[in-house]
């Protein structure tokens, strides 16, 4: 096991960034103290309340603006079926009571969800290395690297105000903070979701893993990294897989 290249902070820069609140643009913008300063006291409510309020406020403004009808006919021509008129506004009323229900769960629940999964993958992969962290440690950092994401969620409740509809499966491309735009889903499913996958906002949150991280296992960055980033790679290649197969 290495050392941690993250210095030390100072007494006065460790008690500025030991609040809860005050880590939340802390790591934005002084990302080494506050991470070093959430190894020695893992907090995470902050950023879970502010991740989970603007999860269901992109969810609040997103459900009105999607077009079942749009979406299902659209699938049925695709599958090149046939179905009679009643049909589609039977299957349509559905969607929407499902989709509803749906949406409401996952933008409510999906922050807890993601980050406790998220947390424990990195805490055992560490664990295994024999690198010592605390699980409360590995929940600080994960629900503080995931930050960056709810700047996203932010820019993304703008646009969605300012479309008439949107398609839920290609919200990932209303921002354009990808490079998913080089190839249309529709011409190469896989390969438009590798390419999402390099985003502007996934990896800086990955950056912000790293440095969370081997600030709690008091590891080389490098290190931390490897583990990291071989993680991400991983899930990056489930959902291309999942592309290509359905």
């Amino acid at each position: 096991m290495g050392t941690s290249e993250t210095p030390v902070p100072s007494s006065s820069e460790a008690r500025s960034s030991d609040s809860g609140v005050a880590r939340l643009p802390g790591v934005f913008f002084s990302p080494v103290a506050t991470f070093e300063s959430i190894a020695r006291r893992p907090t995470w409510i902050a950023p879970l309340l502010l991740w989970t309020a603007l999860s269901v406020g992109v969810t609040a403004v997103l459900l009105p603006k999607i077009d079942y009808d749009h979406l299902i006919r659209e699938a049925i021509q695709k599958r090149g079926q046939t179905v009679p008129e009643d049909r589609i506004a039977s299957i349509v009323e559905q969607q929407k009571k499902f989709g509803g229900l749906f949406g409401w769960v996952f933008g409510t629940a999906s922050p807890v969800v993601v980050s406790l999964l998220t947390a424990v993958a990195i805490w055992g992969a560490f664990k295994a290395f024999g690198w010592d962290t605390r699980f409360s440690q590995a929940f600080g950092v994960t629900t503080h690297a995931f930050l960056p994401g709810c700047l996203k969620a932010a820019l993304l409740l703008f646009l969605i105000t300012r479309q008439e509809t949107v398609n839920p499966q290609a919200l990932g491309d209303l921002l354009a903070s990808n490079l998913g735009f080089l190839v249309p889903a529709d011409s190469s499913k896989p390969l438009h979701s590798l390419l999402s996958s390099f985003d502007i906002f996934s990896l800086w949150s990955l950056a912000l893993f790293v440095i969370g991280f081997a600030a709690a296992a008091r590891i080389k960055r490098g290190a931390a990294a490897g583990i990291i980033v071989t993680l991400w790679l991983v899930v990056v290649a489930v959902g291309v897989g999942w592309n290509a197969i359905f």
